[in-house]
């Protein structure tokens, strides 16, 4: 998945309008990391 993909896939998980394009500096594995990270702790508060 292209890192713009990645950058969306963290906005629909946040729920935000907010630009967050300035993770695009980020490599594609902290972001997948980042999205793994987020959806880890979504999970626990459910």
């Amino acid at each position: 998945m292209k890192k713009e993909k990645l950058v969306e896939k963290i906005k629909e998980i946040l729920k935000t309008d907010v630009d967050l394009n300035y993770l695009s500096v980020l490599k594609q594995e902290e972001l997948e990391k980042l999205i793994a990270c987020i959806r880890y702790r979504i999970d626990q508060k459910d």
